[in-house]
């Protein structure tokens, strides 16, 4: 099934006032999610609604046989989801897993209806990136505002939230947020330049400032998400100034580094249970954060192949144990990392599965990126932004974190859609 449309005229397909709203709740949405988690979804149900409506169900053909890389891809996301849906029904809590895995089909499913509403037209993909730009620029400014001149703009937002709301946690859980709008909101300043490159620039330094957090509570696993983000877009532009038998090599012994490097931060990971006097063998993550992914690196010891069940490490026996000398349990709410939350609880199989889809994925969009494509690249560093900082901050499936990246991959693969239409060249 194709994620094409030949109707390059949204009037045809879309109420115009109707299409226009759509285009900027889209845009608003991501950044909104500063003002709570809720808001996220219920902005995007005009341009989902939209896009429902006017789908020709009709029409769509079935999937033949492909053995290019968007064939690959998508047997890819298929047998992943299999093996979590398998998963899921051998969980410890079927019901939740079940709902967890059914959630994010569901997201996958809002990104393709976002991609074929924002690909109807230049012009609504237009609204709703430069909506993205002014919203964002608007909230990261009022955001270090409070944060370094003057509380004023946060009291207002205390005075609808609660007179308990703290300013830094508030902001905290945008760190990341803003690290992964970052990408986008460059790409959509070169694309549309004049005031709004202005303005996409300005995100440099206020991005910066926010996730620095006045040195208090700064957001580390927001600034390692921006620089893998920037090493990631490093890597793949270096690769066309090679063979291909060097890239691979290149490749294969990043992809050993790693797998070296992650055994040997598990190996010296605590062992639960743990002693109130023990000490760490690692310096870096907090030790609060190593006994929990010491734990949950056990429970993959134990659930080697399909793991516990999606999003229910936290219920395995011994995760609500306090932790001596923490007072904390050894699994709050989620492992904190999605590497291990994943093969904990999908198991290994899962994991692979899953680290093959976004290895095949990233593959598609270097391709695409190295012949020339500024969207492509956009969604790279969009990549590296969200994988890496979630390695050590929310639930990978925690909903509204899924649809950040969705919404925000909808409006780069929308640009590669409309492109490849424009250039009849076919995305590779």
């Amino acid at each position: 099934m194709q994620l094409q449309n030949q109707n390059t005229d949204e009037s045809l397909i879309y109420p115009r006032n109707w299409a226009n709203l759509a285009a900027i709740l889209a845009g608003v949405a991501v950044p909104a999610v500063v003002f709570g988690r809720a808001v996220l979804l219920p902005l995007l149900v005009v341009p989902v609604a939209l896009a429902i409506y006017r789908i020709n169900w009709t029409s769509l053909k079935t999937p033949k046989f492909r053995t290019d890389d968007r064939g690959l891809l998508a047997y890819a996301i298929c047998a992943t989801s299999l093996i979590w849906l398998i998963s899921s029904f051998g969980s410890i809590e079927p019901a939740k897993s079940l709902a967890t895995w059914s959630r994010t089909i569901a997201l996958i499913a809002l990104a393709y209806f976002l991609i074929s509403f924002l690909s109807s037209s230049e012009r609504l993909l237009e609204m709703s990136i430069k909506a993205l730009i002014t919203t964002s620029a608007f909230v990261l400014t009022a955001s270090v505002y409070s944060l370094y001149v003057n509380e004023i703009p946060f009291e207002i937002y205390r005075f609808f939230k609660g007179t308990n709301a703290i300013l830094l946690q508030t902001l905290k859980p945008y760190y990341s947020v803003s690290a992964c709008i970052l990408p986008v909101v460059l790409w959509g300043g070169w694309r549309y330049r004049k005031v709004w490159g202005v303005l996409a620039l300005s995100h440099i330094p206020l991005t910066a400032l926010l996730v620095y957090g006045r040195g208090e509570q700064p957001g580390l696993s927001s600034i390692f998400g921006l620089f893998a983000s920037i090493a990631l877009i490093g890597v793949i532009a270096s690769i066309k100034f090679f063979s291909a038998r060097t890239v691979w090599v290149v490749v294969a012994s990043l992809i050993v580094s790693i797998i070296i490097a992650a055994s040997y931060v598990i190996y010296q990971l605590p062992v639960p249970p743990v002693s109130a006097t023990q000490a760490p063998n690692l310096m870096f993550p907090d030790w609060h954060r190593q006994v929990i992914w010491g734990f949950t690196a056990e429970v993959v010891k134990d659930a080697p192949f399909l793991g516990v069940g999606p999003n229910t490490v936290n219920l395995v026996f011994g995760a609500n144990e306090i932790i001596p000398g923490l007072n904390q349990e050894y699994i709050p709410a989620h492992p904190h990392n999605w590497p291990l939350e994943i093969a904990a609880e999908t198991g290994l199989l899962g994991f692979t599965c899953f680290a093959f889809t976004l290895f095949i994925a990233l593959r598609c969009l270097g391709r695409i990126a190295l012949k020339g494509n500024s969207a492509a690249w956009a969604a790279i560093a969009l990549f590296g932004a969200f994988w890496s900082s979630s390695l050590a901050n929310f639930s990978i499936w925690s909903a509204w974190w899924l649809t950040v990246l969705c919404v925000l991959i909808s409006l780069t693969t929308a640009a590669l859609i409309l492109e490849n239409q424009r250039s009849d060249d076919g995305l590779p």
